[in-house]
């Protein structure tokens, strides 16, 4: 029984063996006709190659070529390793001078406007004087005479006598407003002491 299942298994063996045989026999056939296709195809497209290589190395010319490339070594040769590059202002050489203009430009145009707006001060100031002499002058013929006499006579004494009586004038005014300032807030403090009182 032994003997019949190892026969059963050699039997089984040996045809798979025979199976495999002839497949390799199929794939030796077709792998050779592959190869031998592929290298008929390779040869070709080697020789299309070769070709066109021919056809350029005759359209250009070699010594040609090592002119250029000769002009071009000596070229690279000739630049430097190190480039220097400046660092300059974008302006230029004329920047320093452009930037003083402009200051003294600020200056004079700061200057004038100064300048003008205290002329027009001024002004203002001295039309107010001249519209008050005008309306003494006007008003009071007699005192504008006076004036214009003792004016003729020593004008540097009168206008000083004139400054003192208007400082004078000046500080009556303004001691008469501190006075009524004062006599204003002692009015309040005596209403309020009053209210405090009635309200006890």
């Amino acid at each position: 029984m032994q003997n019949e299942e190892l026969e059963e298994k050699v039997n089984i063996m040996e045809e798979l063996i025979q199976g495999f045989a002839g497949r390799i026999s199929v794939m030796e056939t077709s792998v050779a006709e592959l190869l031998k296709s592929f290298l008929e195809q390779y040869r070709g497209t080697l020789e299309t190659i070769t070709a066109q290589i021919e056809i350029a190395n005759r359209r250009y010319d070699d010594q040609e070529i090592q002119q250029h490339i000769d002009e071009l070594k000596d070229v690279v040769a000739t630049v430097p390793k190190v480039i220097r590059v400046k660092n300059s202002h974008h302006l230029g050489a004329w920047s320093k001078n452009l930037v003083i203009g402009l200051v003294v430009c600020f200056i004079i145009t700061a200057g004038s406007f100064g300048t003008a707006l205290y002329f027009y001060h001024q002004n203002d100031r001295l039309n107010r004087e001249a519209y008050n002499f005008w309306l003494v002058r006007a008003l009071y013929r007699e005192v504008a005479k006076t004036i214009n006499t003792k004016l003729a006579e020593d004008p540097k004494g009168f206008i000083d006598m004139a400054e003192k009586a208007m400082s004078k004038q000046q500080a009556v005014i303004a001691a008469e407003a501190v006075a009524a300032q004062a006599e204003k807030d002692q009015k309040e403090a005596k209403q309020k002491l009053e209210k405090v009182k009635a309200n006890k």
